[in-house]
């Protein structure tokens, strides 16, 4: 008996062990997965059972193992039919199976020892995935087409558990311009973009998508924010998308759906904000229209999709006033969206199937980041395609080897042009003493092409009673990217003429009319990124229970690649501006010029190589398997992404600056109007023609990784209706940043020892009305110590981009979920979100104590208080909207009633983000300093809530053509929540009270009133 038990004791230890050392992906990005078992009546196995599917594509057949299994995987979403026979057993039928993108469905079937008995059930495939320890959210076509949307994916991320988006898209008039969302902590950079199983995810600005999307082009969505799947290399929000294909059956649609800016309640001023906007959110018209069409090229073996739509989306931008009582008159921003989608699948042997997928899509918009402070002229004009190619061939090898080969590109890229005119020859761009830009705005022009190679597999294999599902893959990807910046005029620079004060001027020795000159070289940058992965994984089923474990490996390796950038024309060669002891330079030369250079590329490349594990399990309770608890332990490494190019010599915009008299008012810069320099930046102090970068790398940096613990349950009230919870625990560590040492290449760092405190922030802020002059607002900051260097201790010049040390992040996330799939007549999916996220600061997290507003997009720097934020944008519409609600929630559902019509609805609620009150200090040793005055969470805008509903009347034609009548009412209770305000609201030095700023706390953006949107659809 020991002999006959040892070796299946080992087996068992054997296979337990591999588990430990490689984890089902339940997210394979466009595809989901049929599980069976084929038993008799008494429970016993039945092998050799001949089981045949139909759906989408062909018919395939499959044979029972020696345990009864069976399995179909990369199916295409849809909904299928299983047919079991075997001789002297009769047949049993199972239809309405739907399979959904990354979703595992396990299927049971009986037969009887009958020969004429024939037994057909009709029924969705279960809820509870036993494969899935992880959190995510599948949207179906049906909710896709039934439940109001803005129509784009950002649109349906805002509906998912525990991710955050920047914006309120009221009908989708914003939806020309992608929104900026973190999930679970995940800086925004950590997202990944998945269409069709090709990661399109823009490297260049990391975490965001290349394209914009034709909505109806969608068979289903998913969205996941954590779980054991070794595909995924990053703990951001993963987005899958997956287009519709070709059947059978010849099919296809058209659509129309309009947004009358005539329908949309009046965009009021509140009674605070009449002196300065006449008018806000205001909708000149949203229109998206497009048709499909799809069916055979070869019944049972090639298939054909292709889809074309155009979505156009008209706002008028908010009217203003200056301080002065200028009324400046919103322009139209016009945006074009145009997609073109083809798709062929083929399957000319029962063992193979192949896939060639094509799409396009552009953008053109006039006007981008029009707004108070960006006039039409120095709004920006925007262009350029992307492309995105894709092979795929899956070859099943007997019956237990499944293999998928992929190869795609993607041609991107895009400019922002300034609408005053680009080149010398263009008018220059300024500042006014309201902080409004003028005439012309900078050029920005970016190529990010991208080439990826995939091979994935499963191997099943059968030990005792055990079932085991091997998984692989290999997978490369290259994704260079090349921009650049240029400034419009002559001058290649811009005054600005609201940084200094006669008093400012008088303190300097100059007129009482001077102001910043700022002269600048253009920055061209460049640099290639490469990626490898490999992942080993096992699911092991044991009864009831499900083990999960894999092994993941990631090498990725950036450097910066050769490049050249022009003189600055004004002062662009060795002794233009020569410095005197009356006049004396910065840093103790005698010149100072912006020469032109020559960047022949870095000599050394920033590589990561990490390896990391997922662990997950699910067991399910009963006998019945409706309720299944789940537990996992994840680590993640993050995408290296553009952080080695702030390390390129010419990769930013060198310029120097000066005070000077604009003497003919033209606005250009020239010579003779130059009175004293103030400072430099990006340009080496000793020598200002070397080609070398005031930042390094730390080529020993480690990737920054997360651990996640996932804990959670599921359970099946109904065959068609499951509730869960899921609490979520991750700890961020390694992050990146940008250190400054004292010496280049010494790794003397700043430390706090070097600072002293030099006066408080904060004080009185009083808005007053630009028109009257009348208070209309007045308020006092909390007061903030503010620190400067200490005297003889020079000003931070040497970057380092590193880890960031004594600093972690962590988050504690709690989700409760539900969903009721389309059954009775009625579908629902609603979760409410608890988020926890904080950082911990240690001694050497910083350098400067003072509370202060990273330039990025991560959060506060020095001593802040425990919360973190995302912020959305440096600049343009949405600078002050700080990521961070400790809870949001979201409730979408549909009906149908009788003769035909649907309502649909969705609520969507979450707490107000921070507001952020700020002062931007001046005079300080070491630099001017963004102080943040208030703890961030203390005050927040106030919470936001919106219904959107929509009803549908559905008509048939001769049992072929259908017309879809709908409308949908956005904003239904006309909230107009205030969303933002110019939350930096004092500027001066510290050792005198401090100037409140003309736009301090001004209202930037309210939720756009209730409008409605009408359409119609046909499809046959």
């Amino acid at each position: 008996m020991k002999r006959c038990r040892t070796p299946k004791l080992l087996a068992v230890m054997a296979m337990f062990c591999l588990s430990l050392i490689a984890v089902s992906g339940y997210a394979q990005f466009q595809t989901g997965n049929i599980y069976g078992k084929v038993q008799a009546k008494d429970g016993s196995v039945l092998p050799g059972v001949t089981v045949v599917l139909t759906g989408v594509g062909a018919p395939s057949t499959q044979i029972t193992d020696s345990q009864g299994n069976f399995r179909y995987l990369n199916l295409s979403p849809a909904t299928y039919t299983l047919k079991a026979e075997l001789a002297g057993y009769g047949s049993a039928t199972r239809s309405g199976l739907g399979v959904n993108v990354g979703r595992n469905s396990d299927v049971t079937l009986t037969l009887n020892p009958s020969v004429s008995e024939s037994i057909t059930v009709t029924a969705e495939a279960p809820l509870l995935d036993v494969r899935k320890a992880g959190t995510s959210t599948n949207v179906t076509k049906v909710e896709l087409e039934s439940v109001p949307s803005s129509r784009d994916p950002w649109g349906i991320l805002t509906t998912a558990p525990s991710v955050q988006v920047d914006r309120i898209n009221v009908g989708g008039s914003q939806s020309g311009q992608q929104s900026n969302y973190i999930g679970k902590g995940a800086n925004s950079s950590q997202n990944t973009w998945n269409v069709d199983g090709v990661n399109i995810t823009d490297m260049g600005a990391t975490g965001s998508t290349p394209l914009y999307f034709d909505f109806d082009s969608f068979e289903e969505m998913q969205v996941t924010t954590g779980g054991s799947d070794p595909r995924v290399q990053t703990p951001g929000v993963q987005l899958n998308m997956v287009t519709k294909r070709g059947t059978n059956d010849f099919r296809g649609s058209g659509r129309d759906f309009y947004t009358p800016g005539s329908y949309q309640a009046d965009a009021s001023v509140p009674g605070e904000a009449a002196g300065y906007l006449e008018a806000t959110n205001r909708i000149n018209y949203v229109r998206d229209y497009g048709a499909e069409i799809g069916g055979p090229i070869w019944k049972d073996h090639a298939w054909f999709w292709a889809a074309s739509s155009v979505n156009k989306i008209s706002n008028q931008a908010s009217s203003t006033l200056s301080s002065s009582g200028k009324l400046r008159v919103g322009a139209f921003d016009n945006i074009v969206l145009r997609d073109k989608n083809a798709k062929i699948n083929a399957q000319l042997l029962p063992s193979n199937s192949a896939v060639g997928f094509y799409t396009f899509g552009d953008k053109i918009r006039n006007a981008r980041n029009i707004g108070p402070t960006r006039p039409f002229e120095t709004a920006w004009r925007q262009g350029g395609p992307t492309k995105v190619y894709k092979l795929e061939d899956t070859q099943i090898i007997g019956s237990s080897l499944y293999l998928t080969g992929m190869w795609s590109k993607v041609t991107g890229g895009f400019g922002l042009f300034g609408n005053g005119g680009v080149g010398r020859s263009a008018p220059p761009m300024y500042l006014d003493a309201d902080s409004i830009w003028h005439q012309n705005y900078y050029t920005y022009s970016t190529v990010r092409p991208q080439k990826q190679y995939r091979l994935d597999g499963s191997k099943f294999i059968d030990i005792g009673s055990m079932n085991n599902e091997f998984k692989f893959g290999f997978g490369y990807r290259k994704t260079p990217v090349v921009s650049s910046t240029v400034f419009p005029g002559a001058s290649n620079g811009y005054w600005d003429f609201s940084a200094l004060q006669p008093a400012d001027c008088a303190a300097e020795g100059l007129p009482a009319n001077c102001a910043v000159a700022n002269l600048i070289r253009d920055s061209v940058k460049g640099y290639d990124e490469k990626y490898n992965d490999g992942y080993l994984g096992d699911t092991l089923l044991l009864g009831n229970l499900t083990l999960q474990a894999g092994l993941r490996y990631d090498s990725q390796q950036s450097k910066n690649s050769a490049s050249v950038a022009e003189a600055n024309p004004v002062i662009g060669t060795g002794s233009i501006y020569p410095c005197t002891d009356a006049l004396p330079c910065p840093g103790g030369q005698r010149n100072v010029f912006i020469p032109a250079q020559v960047f022949t590329g870095d000599t050394r490349t920033l590589k990561w190589n990490n390896v990391t594990p997922r662990l997950g399990l699910t067991y399910a309770l009963g006998a019945d398997k409706r309720t299944l608890v789940r537990a996992g332990y994840n680590r993640y490494v993050s995408q290296m992404g553009s952080i080695i190019a702030a390390a390129n010599p010419i990769g930013y915009n060198a310029y120097a600056v000066f005070y000077g008299v604009d003497k003919n008012n033209d606005k250009l810069i020239t010579r003779d109007e130059l009175l004293k320099i103030s400072g430099f930046a990006y340009i080496d102090p000793d020598n200002p023609a070397a080609v070398s970068s005031t930042t390094r790398v730390d080529y020993s940096a480690k990737a920054p990784t997360t651990d996640e613990f996932i804990l959670g349950g599921e359970h099946e009230l109904l065959t068609d209706f499951s509730v869960g919870v899921n609490y979520s625990y991750r700890k961020y560590k390694d992050l990146i940043q940008t250190r400054f040492e004292k010496t280049q290449g010494k790794g003397d760092f700043y430390t706090s020892a070097d600072y002293e405190v030099a006066g408080n922030a904060g004080g009185t802020f009083t808005l007053k009305d630009p028109k009257t002059g009348a208070v209309i607002t007045t308020f006092t900051t909390p007061t903030v110590p503010v620190y400067q260097l200490k005297a003889g201790i020079a000003s931070p010049v040497f970057g380092v981009i590193t880890n960031r040390p004594d600093y972690t992040q962590t988050y504690n996330g709690l989700e409760l979920t539900a969903t009721k799939r389309l059954s009775h007549k009625w579908m629902m999916r609603g979760n409410v979100t608890y988020s926890d996220w904080k950082q911990k600061s240690g001694a050497n997290a910083y350098a400067n104590p003072t509370p202060a507003l990273r330039s990025g997009y991560d959060g506060c720097y020095g001593n802040c208080n425990g919360q973190v934020f995302q912020r959305s944008g440096g600049s343009g519409s949405f600078a002050n909207v700080f990521i961070n609600s400790k809870w949001n929630a979201n409730l979408t559902g549909l009906y149908q009633l009788p003769w035909d019509f649907n309502i649909g609805g969705s609520f969507t609620a979450r707490q107000g983000y921070p507001a952020l009150y700020r002062q931007s200090t001046t005079g300080l040793r070491g630099g001017n300093v963004g102080v943040i005055l208030n703890p961030v969470g203390d005050e927040r805008f106030a919470n936001v809530y919106e219904l959107d509903l929509r009803a549908a009347k559905d008509f048939r034609f001769f049992n072929r053509v259908g017309i879809t009548l709908s409308g949908d009412l956005f904003n239904v209770t006309n909230q107009r929540t205030v969303l933002q305000r110019e939350t930096n609201i004092l500027t001066g030095s510290v050792t005198k009270a401090p100037t409140s700023r003309s736009a301090g706390n001004r209202l930037t953006e309210l939720q756009s009133p209730r409008v409605w949107r009408f359409g119609a659809k046909v499809s046959f």
